[in-house]
């Protein structure tokens, strides 16, 4: 039985808390609303650590925080990350920080990674970077983890989330520094940019030094057109459940939105299993529904679908730091064309971009290719000097 469906055959809500209960080695440290009594309530700041069981080369604790709601810059939403500390002294100043983004896992709170636990293949995938001396603190986004609307490819959720991921761990954890590395797959690619170009006004107490996008999505006018019209409509394709969970997504966010406007009816029990079903299980049952592009969509669909397609826009993609774009020349999900005009744009806006692409590579054997080359970028940046860029002279 997978996890995913382990949980509805428990009920969610006494799952989540037996999730916690397992994951947690010691008390909790809450904070709860206890702090905002001495201090006003702010994003960035950390609400409650718990100690995660991990075979990790240091320790690991599940984060929750504050962040700022990107529908309404006036409000708060909870938020949750993992925070993983390397073992041995810290350097002068503490332990630099990769701030992770992770790729596509579901929309429903126990969907994220802090929940989950930390399984083999990000044990595997974090240890080189703990090795190296950095702390990594991986947001889970608004939404997973912890109650909440689930606002998928939303740019600006995902980067201030990212951003008082940083912040809140540097308030818990003395150990850990400033100087962060923003970096994530797929999904969490696009966080990394967004945040990158967010940093200097959002938090500018923190001190970025550059951003490794591993496979990240380019939803620019081409991008949205190949998401709705790929090029084989009527087989599958992993357009199909993309779409059905961005409705589902732009369902929770907004009472008005007509989920019958856009998806046809066979497609519509399924975008409604998108909110509940973790991505591992989803993909795989999107596929066995036999729905393709043209038979999910109506005509209408992408007038409908306009308000989600537009916050997956960046907030900017000229970027004070450098940037490094990993491409898979067999990404099926995130297009090699659709990369290579996101280095394109970003290079046209002044941004310094390293472009590195690999033959054969998927959209997430792409992560395991780029392990050598991201750690090479990011030894340069930290050494004080500016990796090579890609972009043409100017």
């Amino acid at each position: 039985m997978t996890l995913t469906r382990f949980y509805k055959t428990l009920g969610t809500t006494a799952l989540f808390g037996l999730s916690l209960a397992l994951l947690s080695g010691c008390a909790s440290q809450d904070d709860g609303d206890s702090y905002s009594l001495s201090a006003p309530v702010a994003a960035g700041q950390a609400i409650q650590i718990d100690h995660m069981i991990s075979h990790i080369p240091g320790q690991a604790w599940r984060l929750t925080y504050r962040s700022s709601d990107a529908r309404n810059p006036k409000q708060l939403v909870r938020v949750s990350a993992e925070v993983l500390i390397p073992r041995g002294t810290p350097p002068a100043g503490g332990w630099p920080v990769l701030a992770w983004g992770h790729g596509e896992s579901g929309l429903h709170l126990t969907c994220a990674p802090s929940v989950m636990g930390l399984g083999t293949v990000q044990e595997h995938f974090y240890a080189p970077w703990l090795q190296q001396g950095f702390a990594i603190v991986a947001t889970d986004y608004p939404g997973l983890g912890e109650p909440g609307d689930a606002l998928l490819l939303n740019a600006r959720s995902e980067g201030m989330s990212m951003l008082d991921s940083v912040r809140a761990a540097h308030a818990r954890f003395p150990s850990i520094s400033l100087t962060t590395v923003l970096s994530g797959h797929s999904q969490g690619a696009q966080t990394a940019l967004a945040a990158a170009a967010m940093a200097a006004t959002y938090a500018p107490q923190l001190h970025i030094v550059g951003t490794v996008a591993v496979a990240p999505p380019y939803l620019d006018a081409q991008g949205v057109q190949d998401l709705l019209h790929p090029r084989n409509p009527h087989s599958f394709s992993p357009a199909v459940p993309e779409l059905l969970s961005l409705g589902a997504s732009l369902s929770q966010a907004d009472p008005s939105f007509d989920p019958n406007a856009v998806f046809t009816t066979r497609a519509l029990a399924l975008m409604h299993d998108a909110a509940t079903t973790c991505s591992s299980d989803f993909f795989p049952m999107a596929h066995r529904s036999g729905l393709t592009p043209a038979s999910t969509l109506r005509p209408d669909a992408e007038a409908v679908l306009t308000p989600a397609l537009k916050w997956a826009e960046y907030p900017s993609l000229s970027l004070s730091t450098p940037v490094m774009i990993a491409t898979g020349t067999q990404d099926i999900h995130s297009y090699p064309n659709e990369q290579q005009r996101l280095v394109s744009a970003l290079c046209a806006a002044g941004t310094s971009v390293t472009h590195h692409t690999y033959g054969g590579a998927s959209h997430n054997g792409t992560l395991s290719a780029v392990t050598t080359d991201a750690h090479t970028f990011v030894r340069t940046l930290m050494s004080g000097q500016t990796p090579p860029s890609s972009c043409p002279a100017r």
